[in-house]
Parts: structure tokens; sequence; C-alpha cells
């Protein structure tokens, strides 16, 4: 696959916002040595040139004065080497998080030591906010069950303050928590308009480690989850992943009952001539993302177009998803 100069959603001299299309990997691997989403964006800077950038000229600092010319001549030597280490174009540009191969949407990178520092600080501390539209309905398979119980909260305030960089889930109100555990007759009910907590560690299945599932030996994952319109078993939803566990919206999901449309490992094989069977790839998309900018530190929010495969599915099965979407944008 050719690297396109449309993905490119944002790009200056500290920051790179990319829009990944499903089946492409990210970073290589020893299964994708070259066809990788770095390997384009990397081929893309080449091809742009190297970025020509000196140190600003600035003042001698306090007390430099009183120094011999040779000595104040060393210092400022030294100052501009230490802001081309800091603020020039590092030698490639920094990936700050990941999605899944079939996940498309937004993925950031930092081109500057400062900006890899600043925006990095953002993603360790949960204060990006990503956002993922999603298509799911009732019916994951039975080993998806957790562990240990997914602990679900219904979240009593609006959405709009969760989208704010900095706002975390927990100074949210919420109702008691439900402990899901997996063997509910019947997945729990996500009527539409609600806002909900998932809040359970996510590790790796012993019986498939390809795979995850909640369960006590993961690491501590929260999703945020509302639920945006409903058309007949499927619900449109927008999920917010607070941390950035490997598969954690799909093994939230699923560890409360539900299946992505078109997932080949959270979700039942689908029958030939159903909605589910006519989408190959997940139904997972990374819309949004809310950061910090560096050096401003302005809230900048990058958004994703939908990829053509899910936009005419919606067409399709959900259109008044794509109502929802064009209203948000």
């Amino acid at each position: 696959m050719e690297f396109d100069p449309g993905m490119i959603l944002y790009q200056d001299h500290h920051m790179l916002a990319v829009n990944k299309p499903a089946g492409v990997v990210i970073h290589p691997t020893y299964k994708h040595s070259d066809d990788t989403l770095w390997n384009m964006l990397l081929s893309y800077l080449e091809q742009q040139g190297p970025e020509q950038w000196e140190p600003p000229e600035l003042p001698d600092e306090p007390g430099w004065e009183r120094a011999p010319e040779a000595v104040r001549l060393m210092l400022r030597e030294r100052r501009a080497a230490r802001l081309r280490k800091q603020e020039g174009p590092l030698p490639k540009p920094v990936l700050l998080h990941r999605l899944d191969k079939d996940t498309s949407g937004v993925v950031l990178l930092a081109r500057t030591e400062n900006a890899r520092r600043y925006l990095g600080r953002q993603f360790n501390e949960h204060r990006v906010v990503k956002r993922y539209l999603a298509v799911a309905f009732a019916g994951a398979p039975a080993w998806t069950r957790p562990l240990q119980p997914l602990l679900v909260r219904r979240l009593t305030e609006d959405q709009p303050r969760l989208s704010e960089p900095d706002v975390k889930a927990e100074d949210v109100p919420a109702s008691a928590a439900l402990a899901i555990t997996g063997s509910e007759p019947e997945p729990l009910v996500l009527p539409v308009g609600s806002l909900w907590l998932l809040d359970g560690p996510i590790q790796r299945d012993p019986q498939d480690r390809r795979r995850c599932v909640v369960g006590p030996a993961g690491l501590p994952a929260q999703t945020v989850l509302r639920v945006l319109a409903q058309h007949g078993r499927f619900l449109f939803l927008e999920a917010r992943p607070i941390t950035g566990r490997i598969h954690q919206i799909r093994a939230h999901l699923a560890s409360l009952g539900y299946a992505l449309v078109g997932d080949q490992t959270y979700a039942p094989a689908p029958l030939e001539g159903t909605p589910q069977a006519a989408l190959q790839r997940q139904f997972l998309h990374a819309f949004s993302l809310t950061v910090r900018r560096y050096p401003d530190e302005v809230p900048v929010t990058f958004v994703a177009p939908l990829s053509e495969e899910l936009r005419l599915w919606l067409e399709a099965y959900f259109p008044a998803a794509l109502a929802l979407i064009a209203r948000d944008q």
C-alpha cells in the first residue's frame, strides 16, 4: 500500500497526526517488516526533504556579561546544541500510541524531543481524550467471559465534560457498580443516551495469547462508553479509553457480552448474507483525539473522517448513525 498524503491530518515542526487505514500495521514486526504505517511515514517525510531548522538567536543570559568573550561564545554554542537536541527535528518521529491492525483513525507522533516528553506525559497521565466510534451487537463468544468481574457504573453527568482534557472519569458522578461475571443470562441492556464506565484489568487470554480478557493478572483499564443510537440489534457507540491497553475496547465490550461488527477475533463467525458478514474489518474507528499541543499548550482536536468501507456499511445498515456523525463534525 502506498502512502496517501491525504492521510495527514496535521503537521507542524513538533507534531504529526495521521489517519491510519484499517489493515495496516503501525510498527514493523517480525511478520510485517516493511508494509507498515511507520515505513510509509518515513518514506513520505524523506520525500519532503530534511527540515531546515536552527535555534533562534537569543540574548545572553544574566551573568554572562562578566565572562570573557571566548567563554561567552562557548556558552552560546552549548545553549544552541541543547536547543537543537530538545527543539530540533528528531531523526525519526516517535509514535505516541498504537492502534490495532484492523482499527482505523487518528495516530499521533512527536517530531521533537520536547514534544515527545510533553505529549507522552499527557498519554501516561491519561489526559488525552480519545474518541472511538463503534458498532456492536449482543452475542460475544463464551471465551470472552471475564476471569474476574468487570465493574460497570452508569455515569450521571453529560458527556461534554468528559470530552475535556484533564477531566478524570472517577471525578464524574456515577451509580453504584455492577459486577459483570459473564454468568448473566443476557448482556446488560444499554439504553440509547446512557453513559457507562467499564472498569476491569486487561490481560492476555491464557488459552490464546493473541487475544485479551478481563482478568486478575491484567493491567488496570477503564473505558467510558456512550450509546449514541440503536437500529435493530445494532448499537452505535462512542468509546473513550482512559487507559491504553491492547484490545481494550474490544475486550471490555466482549466481557459485557457485546461484539463489534466485523471483528475476526471477539465476535462469532458471521452467517453469510448478514450485515455482520458485509464488513471485512472490525467497526472500530479512532474518530478524534484531543491533546494539549506543544509548545503553546492549547487544546487541539484531530478528527479522522470515516473510511469508505465504514461509511458504505452505515449507509446500508445503519443510516441514522451517519447523520449523527455529520452533526458532530
